[in-house]
């Protein structure tokens, strides 16, 4: 197939439209360029970036932490007790109240955590995030050299389809001219000249509306890149450039697919789930030292004349010996979810190989399919010349002429189809196989 796509697409320019001028770029250079600038990419590179910090904040919690309390009481009337009259008659139940005005205190307390399962599996879930951070980007990436490239391509199939046009117009320009000057010298019909000259005002206008059509998917592959849509781009590759590498077996490891690894990290995350909430059951214990002062007055503005400091030190032990049934039957329900996230990770797989199996078929059937509209192509690129010299000869009517052009046209359409068919289903084939790296 390469060696026929060579003459059709060795002439074509490696650059058409409005968006002539501006910086070369290849296919990868493009791709380049998206991976810096497009929206997604630099979005999942930033989740990345939110998930190192989220281990660092899981770190911090391992870390000491000290905290300043303050307080002001105005008490208003102070609570009153009864207690026995020890110097009297010890039944009857004296009034009295305890306490002063006002009252502040300030304390400060560091503690640091000795024993908590959350922490510690915290930190290794933290982990276990990252790499599913950087497993979505992976596939953003990817799913962005798809886009680009699909782009790509449409950008160089629409060059193509443009270079056939204007080979068109030549052919008919041609006709069109020596037609009319066998009317002048009187040896033609003017409704040859007017037939003719209707299919090339048709194709004229088929010109006009695929150059429109070029500057559109220039807009489109520059949207995919991340670049703005008014800037100017030239692209330095042809379709000859992407036909000489074909896929021609279905080695592949379903591994390497970005989605299967950020199922399998999923996975390990449900399991850390049920760990920890199986963990449960251990004691947390928590070391702590405190200093503090505490201010009495029976007048505001005696509070802060003389203060009590007071201090401690010690550990606090917290075990949550029975919390009723729900622990055990939330672990049930995180055994289950485990058990999904297992089932879809194998079904995922499975799911692979099928979507390789479909690209693949769809590749080939449009590799044929390729093969077979370029030969059409020229044969009837062959009909055509053939029937424009008789035309010429005079053994031959216009009414031949544009069928054969018709049957030109159709023939180039075709092929137009089905090499960006084939394009396109070549990368698909390739990111199913997971053979499109996200770098």
């Amino acid at each position: 197939m390469t060696a026929v796509l060579t003459t059709v697409a060795g002439s074509a320019p490696a650059q058409q439209g409005a968006a002539a001028g501006g910086p070369a770029f290849t296919l990868e250079q493009c791709v380049q360029y998206a991976l810096r600038n497009q929206t997604n990419v630099v979005n999942a590179r930033l989740s990345r970036q939110m998930s190192t910090e989220k281990i660092r904040e899981t770190r911090g919690k391992l870390l000491p932490h000290a905290n300043v309390t303050g307080n002001f009481t105005d008490n208003l009337k102070l609570q009153t007790s009864l207690i026995p009259d020890f110097t009297g008659d010890p039944n009857n139940k004296i009034p009295v109240q305890f306490g002063t005005k006002y009252s502040s205190g300030v304390t400060g307390e560091v503690t640091q955590t000795l024993i908590n399962s959350d922490y510690f599996l915290g930190l290794k879930a933290a982990k276990v995030y990252d790499e599913l951070a950087v497993r979505d980007y992976q596939r953003t990436a990817i799913d962005t050299r798809v886009q680009v490239s699909v782009a790509y391509f449409n950008v160089l199939v629409s060059q193509e389809s443009i270079r056939l046009v204007d080979a068109n117009l030549a052919q008919f320009g041609k006709t069109l001219k020596d037609t009319r000057a066998r009317y002048d010298e009187g040896v033609g019909e003017r409704i040859d000249v007017d037939r003719i000259q209707t299919s090339f005002n048709n194709v004229e206008t088929q010109r006009a509306n695929l150059q429109r059509q070029l500057d559109y998917t220039y807009d489109v592959l520059k949207f995919q890149m991340g670049m703005p849509v008014d800037s100017a781009i030239t692209l330095t590759e042809d379709i000859r450039s992407f036909t000489d590498d074909m896929p021609d077996s279905m080695n592949y490891k379903f591994m390497d697919r970005p989605e299967y690894a950020m199922q399998r990290v999923q996975v390990e995350l449900d399991r850390l789930n049920l760990k920890s909430k199986k963990l449960e059951i251990i004691p947390t214990l928590n070391a702590f030292v405190n200093y503090g002062f505490n201010w009495f007055s029976e007048d505001f503005g005696d509070l802060y004349k003389k203060g009590f400091g007071t201090s401690a030190l010690g550990v606090r032990l917290t075990w949550p010996i029975f919390t009723g049934t729900e622990r055990i039957y939330a672990a049930r329900q995180r055994e289950i979810t485990l058990q999904q996230s297992q089932n879809s990770l194998n079904y995922l797989a499975q799911q692979i190989q099928l979507e390789v199996r479909n690209n693949w078929t769809q590749y080939r059937n449009n590799l044929a399919s390729l093969n077979t509209q370029q030969k059409n192509m020229e044969l009837t690129q062959g009909v055509y010349d053939r029937v424009v010299l008789k035309y010429e000869e005079g053994v031959a009517t216009s009414l031949d002429v544009l069928s054969a052009d018709s049957e030109l046209k159709t023939a180039q359409n075709d092929y137009i189809n089905a090499l960006i068919n084939t394009l396109i289903s070549k990368v698909q084939l390739d990111q199913a196989m997971g053979k499109i790296k996200a770098e």
